[in-house]
């Protein structure tokens, strides 16, 4: 008698094993299924291995974009304050850096807490310029607010007037 409760318990126990690990690799796959939803892949059909280091590949380099806006956000104040240094007092004028390189063009704009526009003008001059938005970011430090504006060409054969979109930027900041 003692026997065969021992098969039964140890079957039952076998069952249990086998639906932990059943729970277990549906969650796994669930994961994964995620990670490549997340992650910008070529191809739908890549295994583990290859989703695992297009992940990995992808983590570090949006890390150095991030250690590259920290740097550029520090550059810009070390500049803004050096500007101010040089300003006579009271004169609180807004600092535009337009670099385009390509098709893409960065826009880096330093500007007071008075002054009286909206990130969406500027967005708005390069979507009429030709230009579309990749990404925007806003940082404010102290009295001052700090744009960092990228985009690129809607047509990188036509491209987009950087002289144009500068002049349209200084009408409405300064």
């Amino acid at each position: 008698m003692e026997k065969g409760n021992q098969d039964v318990s140890s079957g039952a126990s076998r069952l249990q094993r086998n639906m932990k690990e059943r729970i277990r690799r549906k969650n796994m796959k669930d994961l994964l299924s995620e990670l490549a939803f997340v992650t910008p892949l070529q191809s739908s059909k890549v295994s583990v291995t290859e989703l695992l280091e297009h992940a990995t590949n992808h983590i570090k380099q949006l890390q150095e974009g991030v250690e590259e806006r920290r740097r550029q956000r520090a550059l810009l104040l070390k500049e803004s304050i050096a500007d101010e240094k040089k300003k006579p007092s009271g004169s609180r004028l807004p600092s535009l850096n337009i670099k385009c390189s390509d098709s893409s063009l960065e826009i880096n704009l330093i500007c007071g807490l008075e002054e009286n526009f909206m990130l969406h003008d500027i967005i708005s001059i390069l979507q009429e310029e030709g230009a579309e938005v990749i990404s925007s970011t806003q940082y404010n430090a102290g009295d001052r607010i700090l744009y960092t504006i990228k985009s690129q060409a809607i047509s990188p054969r036509i491209g987009v007037e950087t002289t144009r979109i500068r002049l349209r930027i200084k009408d409405l900041c300064f």
